[in-house]
């Protein structure tokens, strides 16, 4: 029974061995099919890096980076103190979309042409025509300059002028109406004058200066007023002798500079002019020389000519109040 059963029992283990030879084929299927798919996806992967590569017009080969440094240009590293050991990193660039500023462009408008003003009057030397269209106001020291030293053909209008002031000026009445007209006031409405000479103050030199200047300025202005394109010349108030000083201590030569120096604020240098007389009229110690005089005031006949030389080597000339010198042969020439 033994072998029977051992013989009957071969056929069996046979049965169960092809089975498990079936298995092993089977179990062989999956790692070919890993290997296929793995495959593939190699083949993919190559594809696209080929795509990838056939896109860009530059050679595959990596370029070094110090290649693509522009000639003339340092590095990133090298303008960047201490950059060293950093990354440089591409400077990001924005995508968004730039707006560009409407630029609107205003007419050319044709520039206003600048006018230039013309030049201030200027000082020189004139001869006696200059004083063609003067006219004079003043005390006896400007009588005087008339009887002994006119200048030229000029008017003066001190009347009465023996101590005419400043506060009398243009009241001042003329009996005898010798130049047709009652008052300065009226001369100065009724003609027109280029030049107006005025010294006024020795008669006023007991006054306060504050007054006496107030007053000499509202003249100024009333004078400017009748006749707007005169040239107004202020001169100044001559000094007396130091012996007429000691008798008269009001005629002071501090006086007489206070008040001048009141006056004076009253030019513009434009054409209102301050004329420092004494200037010709002096001794050396602001004193009227001695031998100039025969009162201490009052200039001699022949000294008249020292205040009329020092009018005529300071006058102004301009467009408005033209000059010309009278040339040989009755000829004029421009200044």
């Amino acid at each position: 029974m033994n072998e029977r059963n051992t013989n009957s029992n071969r056929p069996a283990a046979r049965s169960r061995r092809a089975p498990q030879g079936g298995a092993a084929v089977l179990s062989g299927a999956p790692i070919l099919t890993l290997v296929i798919v793995f495959g593939l996806f190699f083949l993919l992967m190559m594809a696209v890096k080929g795509c990838a590569s056939g896109g860009s017009s530059e050679t595959n080969a990596p370029v070094p980076a110090e290649s693509q440094q522009v000639p003339g240009q340092s590095s990133q590293a090298d303008s960047v103190p201490g950059s060293e050991g950093q990354s440089t990193e591409a400077p990001v660039v924005s995508t968004e979309p730039v707006t560009t500023a409407l630029v609107t462009t205003e007419p050319a408008t044709t520039p206003t042409p600048t006018t230039t003003e013309p030049p201030g009057p200027t000082m020189m030397t004139v001869d006696d025509h200059y004083f063609d269209d003067a006219l004079f106001l003043g005390d006896s020291r400007t009588d005087g300059l008339f009887l002994y030293s006119t200048p030229g053909d000029c008017k003066h209008y001190p009347f009465p002028a023996t101590s005419l002031t400043i506060f009398k000026a243009m009241d001042a009445e003329d009996e005898e109406h010798r130049y047709g007209y009652s008052s300065t006031r009226e001369l100065l409405k009724g003609e027109k004058f280029g030049k107006i000479y005025m010294m006024f103050g020795i008669n006023e030199c007991g006054y306060d200066t504050t007054v006496f200047a107030d007053k000499y300025k509202e003249v100024v202005e009333e004078i400017r007023s009748l006749q707007p394109d005169a040239l107004i010349y202020i001169q100044s108030i001559c000094y007396v002798t130091q012996n007429h000083e000691a008798k008269y201590p009001v005629f002071a030569t501090s006086n007489i500079k206070e008040k001048n120096e009141a006056i004076k604020q009253l030019a513009n240098d434009v054409d209102i002019f301050y004329l420092e007389v004494n200037d010709a009229l002096n001794d050396g110690t602001d004193h009227l020389p001695s031998d100039y005089t025969g009162d201490g005031a009052h200039l001699k006949a022949n000294c008249y000519r020292y205040w009329h030389d020092y009018l005529l080597e300071h006058a102004y000339v301009d467009a408005k109040h033209p000059w010309a010198p009278e040339a040989d042969g009755g000829e004029t020439t421009a200044p």
